[in-house]
């Protein structure tokens, strides 16, 4: 599923991000879209402007004060968070705009759960609250599932209500799942019916859905190449169903997620194709923002670490050190380019990049989160190419409304110039997601990827 990629909440922040700064919207509109279409204003002048919204859309004829409420509350929330992450500026940490908005808003009315307004705003100033729980509880940053954990660490402070609690931790758990793993989940299906009361016909779905995603782990070999965070991150070894004699060739493959979300076991096409031609699929867990709280820095440095313990353990894993490829889709694209053009001369033979965004500072998130660093010429692809550097596919669509086709071009076109043998497979008109709602694109991607793996078969 495309939620097991990115999360579908942030795609669509992100494309709304794009299409509304700057957009002139009906004065008394108080959409997601209005809020980034005033992302950019200081606190005091959105303040102003959202209050006035507020103000004429309460005042319109057939208004519900409890929809018009929840949303002005919840335009306040979301401008917290996207006005740092465009423009890098916090806003007051108790800033009274805020403070108010969210305080005329019963969060414990079930009634008002009918209202799609209450419901988005629940869900906003449930992550909300979870930031300031995640900074403030350093007991909450241990371990994984941090994310998940701290909502429900705020839903059993903060919310009395019973239905309330059920809606709100049912979606993040159901959420989380779909979006990361469910390992460490039952236990926090667990937690939640005892807490809410909730049904067997409420949990029975959670149960199901993480004990089919738990079922993913068995048949394959798994290996733990670090710990961090007081957590084990694995490998996911697997081999071809055709027995062979002598080492095979590796696949190491980093799932996309935005830097956010993901599984090692969601891996689209490539891993298939590799496995069919004779490749042990080595799929990398590491390290996302909402299991762990991490940065991009984390991530990275957790891709130099899976590439190396392949490397170190080859023989005991039955691969020739001589014969891996890094791949990765989106921002496990990002990994696999940066892996292959600054690690040691030969540490990966190929680099095949799906949807790859080869030039991640140019996305807001990446450059607040990684702070400094950003100059660090190790996050740069393109800054330390040369020939010895791993050769490149890039499977890019012109349409990628997350990873402009633009870059990727550049980022090749420079490779070249590098005298690297480097390649652009170039799918008109197919978005980042080619490869779930393209089938041409995906067919000629395919055909492409298998033609480069064949090299070291």
């Amino acid at each position: 599923m495309i939620q097991r990629v990115i999360s579908v909440s942030l795609a669509l922040a992100l494309l709304v991000v794009g299409a509304a700064k700057g957009e002139q919207l009906a004065p008394d509109d108080l959409s997601v879209r209005s809020v980034f279409a005033l992302v950019e204003q200081s606190p005091s002048q959105f303040a102003r402007q959202w209050n006035e919204r507020y103000d004429r859309a309460r005042g319109a004829e057939g208004a519900n004060i409890s929809a018009t409420r929840a949303a002005r509350a919840r335009g306040f929330i979301d401008y917290a968070y996207f006005h740092w992450r465009e423009t890098g500026e916090q806003v007051p940490a108790n800033w009274r705009p805020l403070r108010r908005a969210v305080s005329a808003v019963d969060i414990n009315d079930a009634s008002l759960l009918e209202l799609p307004e209450q419901t988005q705003f629940l869900e906003s100033w449930l992550r909300h609250q979870a930031r300031h729980a995640l900074a403030d509880n350093p007991a909450l940053q241990r371990g994984d599932n941090v994310w998940l954990r701290a909502r429900f660490h705020v839903v059993e402070s903060q919310v009395r209500n019973h239905e309330v609690q059920r809606f709100l931790l049912r979606s993040a758990i159901a959420t989380h799942i779909d979006e990361n793993t469910a390992v460490g989940v039952p236990e926090l299906i667990d937690r939640y019916a005892m807490l809410t009361g909730a049904p067997d016909s409420e949990t029975a779905p959670l149960r199901q859905a993480a004990a089919e995603d738990l079922a993913l782990r068995d048949g394959h070999r798994i290996e733990v190449y670090k710990t961090a965070n007081d957590v084990g991150l694995e490998l996911h070894l697997l081999s071809p169903s055709q027995p062979q004699l002598g080492a095979r060739p590796a696949l190491i493959w980093f799932h996309g997620g935005s830097w956010a979300t993901g599984s090692w076991a969601h891996c689209p096409m490539i891993c298939r194709l590799a496995r069919e031609q004779g490749y042990v699929a080595v799929q990398v867990d590491y390290r996302t923002s909402d299991r762990f709280n991490t940065t991009p820095l984390e991530a990275v440095a957790d891709g130099r670490d899976a590439l190396a313990f392949v490397r170190a353990h080859a023989m005991q894993l039955g691969i020739d050190p001589e014969r891996i490829v890094v791949a990765g889709f989106s921002a496990g694209g990002s990994i696999a380019a940066i892996l292959a053009t600054s690690s040691p001369p030969h540490a990966a033979r190929g680099a095949l990049l799906v949807s790859a965004c080869t030039t991640p500072m140019h996305d807001s998130w990446f450059r607040r989160s990684v702070g400094d660093s950003i100059r660090d010429p190790d996050l740069i692809p393109s800054a330390n190419l040369d020939s010895e550097d791993a050769a490149i596919l890039a499977l890019q669509g012109t349409s990628d409304e997350m990873c402009p086709y633009e870059d990727v071009e550049a980022f090749v076109h420079a490779a070249q110039s590098a005298r690297l043998d480097a390649n652009l497979v170039t799918l008109d008109g197919a978005s980042h997601f080619f490869v779930f709602d393209n089938p041409p694109a995906r067919a000629r991607a395919s055909e492409q990827a298998a033609a480069f793996l064949a090299r070291w078969r």
